[in-house]
Parts: C-alpha cells; structure tokens; sequence
C-alpha cells in the first residue's frame, strides 16, 4: 500500500507525547492511522478489514474514498469482500508496523534515567501496550512497567468507585473516566487487535 508519511503527531517520538493519564504508544499509533485514513491513496489497497472500510467512508476525504473504494471492487471482483483469509487489511499491517516501532522505541528510552522518572512518577501505558512491553523488557524494566500499570490500576479503580457512587444516585458527571479504564484496559479506541 502506498501511503504519504503521516506528519503531525505520528512524525513526534514517545517523549514528545508523554502526558500524564495517557498510553503514549496508544496517542501515537492513532494519530499515525488517523493520519494514514486521511492520506490514503487508491494504488496498493487491495484488502481493508470492516473497521478500516468503515473508518475510511467515514473519515477519508470523499474522492479519495470513493476512489479506494473502486478500486478494490475492481481487484476483488464480484462475490469477494475484498478481504480474504490469507491476506490481512494493508491499514492493520501499517499500523502494526508503526506499532512495533514505537514499543521499540520506548524501550529504548528506558536506558535514559529521566524518562524512566518521569515514567515512575506520572506515566501510564495501557495493558495492551505493557504487556507487549514487559516481553522485551529485562527484570528490572519490566518491573517498572508492572509498577505503572498497577498504579494506573488502583488510580482508575478509585475513579471508578466514585464514579459508580455518584451514578448510582442518579449524578452521571466525570464520565471520561470510563474512557480511561476502556483505554486501560484494550489501549485506545479505534486501534486493531
């Protein structure tokens, strides 16, 4: 699949999106899929996964769109989804791409003494990117992560057990907690498995 590198944010490192209550692997990977969608070019696309299809009528310009659009009709032919089992979505395998090189990168910057600080003291990665982490990572590193998703862990519980209370008496305010403990949980909306 042909694509224009994507320039805002995904073209930023780990470091420069570190925000305290957020996977930065998570911001980062989206933003390149975001990116990529807004970008995308008829040429190369030859399978797209349901999600991607409809992210791409979604969020895509129109011509660029409709072009992607015929132009997979045309590879496919009639009867076909334009996805087989044997070849996987071009958007999923950039993404996993771009994925994989920022956990590298990530763990690269373990080495260095104040991101591993700042990490401690106000980090967060969701499960799905600290586990994937945690594979990699030696004794010591991996028990950092382990120690910034438990926190992360009893920080949402204790949002969460307030929010309930509230809710249960009919208060539905502070529900960004929900999307934080969903991003927690499967790392942020929109990012394939």
């Amino acid at each position: 699949m042909k694509h224009e590198t994507a320039t805002r944010t995904s073209g930023s490192t780990v470091v420069q999106v570190l925000a305290k209550g957020i996977c930065p692997i998570c911001t980062l990977v989206r933003v390149f899929q975001s990116e990529l969608i807004e970008r995308l070019r008829p040429d190369g696309v030859s399978a797209m996964c349901n999600f991607h299809a409809w992210a791409i009528a979604a969020s895509a310009p129109a011509l660029s769109a409709g072009k992607v659009f015929m132009e997979v009709l045309r590879r496919n032919g009639a009867g076909a989804t334009g996805q087989d089992s044997h070849h996987l979505c071009d958007i999923c395998l950039l993404v996993r791409e771009h994925e994989s090189t920022r956990l590298q990168e990530f763990r690269m910057e373990m080495r260095r003494k104040m991101f591993v600080e700042w990490l401690r003291n106000y980090g967060t990665v969701c499960r799905v990117h600290g586990e994937q982490l945690c594979k990699d990572l030696s004794g010591e590193q991996g028990g950092i992560i382990q120690a910034v998703m438990g926190h992360n862990e009893q920080e949402l519980e204790a949002a969460l057990t307030s929010f309930c209370l509230k809710a249960e008496h009919g208060e539905h305010d502070g529900g960004g907690v929900l999307g934080r403990a969903a991003e927690f949980v499967v790392a942020q909306r929109g990012l394939t498995r």
